[in-house]
């Protein structure tokens, strides 16, 4: 299973807020997180955040 990363470390990594994020994700700027089954919690993969990375351009 590979790593999944949660909202912490896509703050992190893009140097947004969370709150950037939601409304980024909102306004249809950037693909819906995944959603774990179990919880229903956002979650993304390595292949998420490179994505992430290039639309946002933030490197």
């Amino acid at each position: 299973m590979e790593k999944r990363y949660q909202i912490e470390d896509i703050e992190k990594v893009l140097r947004i807020s969370r709150k950037t994020y939601y409304n980024w994700e909102k306004a249809g700027k950037i693909p819906k997180a995944r959603r774990d089954p179990m919880n229903n919690y956002r979650y993304w993969t390595k292949r998420d955040m490179i994505k992430l990375k290039k639309i946002t351009e933030r490197q």
